[in-house]
Parts: C-alpha cells; structure tokens; sequence
C-alpha cells in the first residue's frame, strides 16, 4: 500500500494468518502461518484475499474473495482509532452469530502467547469464544450482606475492558415470540403435541417458537418445556460449585429452527424459560452458549456457576475441569476464572490454550504513541503498536554520533601509539648517537695517549 501523507506518528502491524479456515480459529500452535508486517501512517482498512493481508488507504466495496477484518482511522493527535463496526441487538441466529467471527477479538493473556495483552475482567455484556464455542453471561447475583451488586472493573488501565463495559449487547437473548391471544377462539387451532386447544395466557400459552406452518405452527409453552426435559443432560463438577445443563438438539425437530433459552409474548414483559435452572443460594452467574449449529441441531450450553471468593474455576475439555465442555476445538485446560469479591470482579486468564480465549470488542477504540494491543480477526492474529518516527530518527542519530566518537577515540588512540613510537625510536637514536661519541672520544684519549708515549721515546733515543 502507497502511502500519499507522510506524517510524524506510524502504526507498525505485524499478522500472522493460519493457512486453515476452521470456524474462524488460529491455532497459536501451529506452524502454518502467513506473516506480513506493515507500517501504516494514514486511515486504512484491513481485508484478508485468501492466506494474504490487503492494507487499503481508501475503503472499497470488498470483493467476493475480499473478508474485512477491521478499519483504523488516523486522528490529528497521532494515536489510531479502530473501529469494529459491530451490530447490537442482534438477533442470535446463526448467520448473524459467524458474522462476528472476522471482527476483532481481544486476545486474553497467557504465559505462551506473550501477547502482552493486559488482563480482562468480564461483565454481563462480554461475549466470550472458548474454541469455537461462544458464551454470553446472562444473569448475575452477587449479595454483600443485605445488599445485591453487579460485576465491577478494578481500577486498571484496560481501554477494551472499559468500553465492553458500556452500551448496548451484541445479542437480544430474549427473543420476542408470537402466541395465540385466548380473545381469538378458534378450535381448529390447537397444539400439535398434545392436540388440545386450552390457551392459558399467564401459564401456559400456546406459542408459534419455530418456523412450522400450517397446522403444527402451536404448540404449549408447557408441552414444548416437557419434551426439551427428556434431552437434557446434567453434570455436576467435583467442587460441587458448577452445574451444567448440555441440550444435544435445542431446536424444533421438524423444521431445525433453534428454540430461544428466554422469550416474552408480544406486548408482554414477563420472561418464560424453555428449562427449569435452577439457581444456587449467594453468588452465582449464568452462562449461556450462543447456538451452536450441528448436523442441523442446535447444541446448547447452559452453566450456573457458584461464586466462591478467591477462588478458581477452570474451563476445559478435561474429566477435571470444573465447567465441562465437551468439544474438540477446547483443550482439555482452557481457560481460567477468578472472583475477588473484595472488589467484585471476576477475572477470565487463558491457559494455553490451543486455539485461545477471545472477548468480542464490541466498540471502537483508541491507541497512543507506545501503546500496543493484539487481536485476532478471525483466523489472522494482529499485533500492533504506535511508534513515533522523530524519536526514532533521533535514536538513530545518537547512535551514529556515539559510533564516530568512538571512531575518533580509536584514530586517536592510534595516532598517539605512533607518536609514542616515534619518541621512542628517536630517544634509541640519540643513546645510540651518545654511546659512539662516547665510543670516539674514549678512542681519541686512547690515540692522544699512544702519541704522548712514541714522542717520548723518540726524545729518548735522539738524546742517547
């Protein structure tokens, strides 16, 4: 991608894409990844083309082959705006469900991926991916005495948690239903399980809650709630602490159309539930999965998780774990849950886990300069980070002034070596000078002295 503006902040991108497209999975694992890195300074947007990134600095319609993982604008103050562009009040079926898979993930921390990611503490609005398994917490009780209290955030730094935190849900898990007004007696209506035509409004509606038409459209709310009865499978962890309720086929068994856990009547407030959960007495939270499509059945996972402070829950795969998923895209250790009631949070860590555990970033967010966050769109991992160029520029010229002085201090180290040398080789010079002067004038007394002695000699030979 061409940048046109050149500008003083920069984003540096680093993805890595898992080469298999397995529900919207990255196996953190593996070794078959595409990587790219990229360093953007202006508005882009993000698309996946098959194994490869496209960086995008004007938005176009995507192509067929084109999947958009997510949108970075560039602000005047040098930071990056990410925007998720993420529907609320969304119905939770299952072409709206996938969709959320190539938005961004916040990526929860673990000691193997080294994401740096800071920690998460969930509230009843997070939508959490365990595997391929999505959850929504659906119902909270805490009690300090007397007085009842909701999930709160400590005091951390955590931009993403703070914004989960707030706004509307992804997903209206109470589902709207259509049911036959008692006013409007009509015999040839009845219901297509126990084919009778009693019509209790408050108790015992009869309800349209699939796609059927025709004669077999109603049915009893009661009749419906016996029949899921028998398919329901109950599980019990060794703490006593989790009970988990597995429905292999939430859904009609004559059109496939999943049942909604919770619905109201039209124009009604009251909530009715498909299942008899029971609750624990204290502190607990329900979580819910989002459905789940198989073979055309719908499997639902309901946990009622006891809340125990300072205590840990695990999640997983495994015989041990205490919330049981029996799913081969969950490791038998996945993830972790903790609850402080001093501060009433409750804390999710992932375990390393094969395939992670991710939380839907539900509203746009905000990086500035050294700030950095990795997500996961789908099945491409994100690591980014603001860097500031002049500092770098800076940094960089730094370190050429320390390597020239350096170069200086060895040219001159050297230079003074030869001096030393060179005074060295002259003082040699001038002892050796010094040694045959001395060596020629001690010769000169010795020639001197021989001529003395012949003078003599002659003065006695010519006075004989």
């Amino acid at each position: 991608m061409k940048q046109n503006k050149k500008s003083n902040g920069s984003l540096n991108i680093v993805a890595k894409t898992w080469t298999k497209d397995t529900n919207g999975l990255y196996d953190f694992s593996s070794n078959e990844i595409v990587k790219s890195e990229e360093s953007i300074e202006d508005s882009t947007c993000i698309k996946r083309n098959g194994d490869n990134l496209i960086y995008e600095a004007n938005e176009v319609n995507n192509k067929p082959q084109e999947e958009k993982l997510c949108k970075i604008i560039k602000k005047e103050n040098d930071s990056y705006l990410f925007e998720n562009e993420v529907e609320f009040n969304m119905e939770p079926n299952e072409e709206n469900i996938d969709k959320i898979n190539n938005k961004m993930w916040y990526v929860v921390n673990s000691t193997k991926n080294k994401n740096r990611n800071k920690e998460y503490y969930l509230t009843n609005k997070d939508i959490i991916k365990v595997g391929r398994l999505k959850y929504s917490i659906i119902e909270e009780s805490f009690y300090s005495g007397d007085k009842k209290f909701e999930l709160t955030l400590p005091n951390n730094d955590n931009k993403i948690n703070t914004a989960n935190s707030e706004g509307k849900p992804v997903f209206n898990l109470i589902k709207t239903v259509q049911y036959l007004n008692p006013e409007n007696k009509d015999e040839n209506i009845i219901c297509r399980i126990c084919y009778t035509n009693d019509n209790d409004k408050e108790n015992n509606p009869l309800l349209h809650l699939c796609n059927c038409k025709g004669g077999i459209n109603y049915a009893h709310y009661k009749c419906i709630k016996h029949w899921i009865s028998t398919k329901v499978y109950l599980m019990l962890n060794i703490k006593r602490t989790v009970l988990t309720y597995y429905i292999p086929k939430f859904n009609c068994e004559i059109c496939k159309q999943p049942y909604p856990l919770r619905f109201k009547l039209e124009n009604e407030n009251k909530i009715f539930e498909l299942i008899n959960i029971r609750r624990w007495h204290g502190n607990y939270i329900i979580m819910e999965s989002l459905d789940q499509i198989k073979e055309n059945n719908n499997r639902k996972y309901i946990h009622v998780i006891k809340i125990v402070n300072n205590d840990s829950l695990t999640i997983g795969r495994g015989i041990n774990a205490d919330i049981r998923i029996n799913d081969i895209s969950v490791s038998k250790l996945h993830s972790e849950l903790n609850f402080n009631f001093e501060n009433k949070s409750l804390l999710i860590k992932d375990c390393d886990s094969k395939f992670g555990t991710l939380v839907l970033i539900k509203n746009p967010f905000e990086l500035k300069e050294k700030e950095s966050l990795t997500v996961q769109s789908g099945r491409t991992l994100i690591k980014t980070k603001v860097i500031e160029k002049e500092k770098k520029k800076i940094f960089n010229t730094q370190k050429i002034d320390i390597k020239k002085k350096e170069n200086d201090i060895v040219k001159i180290s050297l230079i003074s070596k030869e001096i030393k040398e060179d005074n060295k080789n002259e003082n040699e010079n001038k002892e050796n000078i010094e040694n045959i002067i001395n060596i020629f004038d001690d010769t000169n007394k010795l020639i001197g002295n021989e001529n003395d002695n012949n003078s003599i000699d002659m003065e006695d030979d010519l006075n004989q």
